[in-house]
């Protein structure tokens, strides 16, 4: 059989076609790599949405005015609402962890070491932070720094000669 030029390309554009046919079946949508039949209960991984947190959480530290952690303090947590109190007594490094609040009520934190408080900070409940984090700063004793004020107005209040 004798082929002609125009036979042999004839042939040669049916082979190619046949090829790029049989390459788009392969092609599958459905991959058998990734089947739609789950056996054994192995399912693709679904990432979950995630939740709105229904409670929140306080933590932080207590620190002296040099920023130094303190371990032992007591930390009181306060509901503004009924007057509630909770205590923590830091680790440490001087951290506390308050879990479980309600976001719908105001808190007050407040640290005490040595006879010594901090100053009282808030949780508001329109901070809508699922993880607030407050740093306690105890400074020095006020009475010591309210006596010497007072000496000091004393001194320059007394007449001089």
């Amino acid at each position: 059989m004798r082929y002609t030029k125009q036979t042999a390309l004839a042939i040669l554009i049916l082979a190619a076609l046949a090829a790029g046919a049989a390459g788009q079946q392969t092609a599958d949508s459905n991959p058998a790599d990734k089947p739609n039949v789950f056996l054994d209960n192995h399912r693709p991984l679904i990432k979950k949405k995630e939740k709105t947190p229904t409670s929140r959480t306080v933590t932080g530290q207590v620190v002296d005015d040099s920023g130094t952690p303190l371990e032992g303090a007591v930390v009181t947590l306060t509901n503004t609402k009924t007057h509630e109190k909770e205590t923590f007594f830091t680790k440490n490094g001087g951290h506390y962890n308050f879990e479980d609040l309600s976001f719908s009520i105001d808190y007050k934190v407040q640290a005490k070491y040595k006879n010594v408080s901090s100053e009282a900070r808030k949780l508001s409940q329109y901070d809508r932070t699922p993880r607030a984090i407050r740093i306690l700063e105890i400074g020095s004793a006020p009475g010591l720094n309210q006596s010497v004020t007072a000496e000091a107005k004393k001194d320059s209040s007394s007449p001089k000669k």
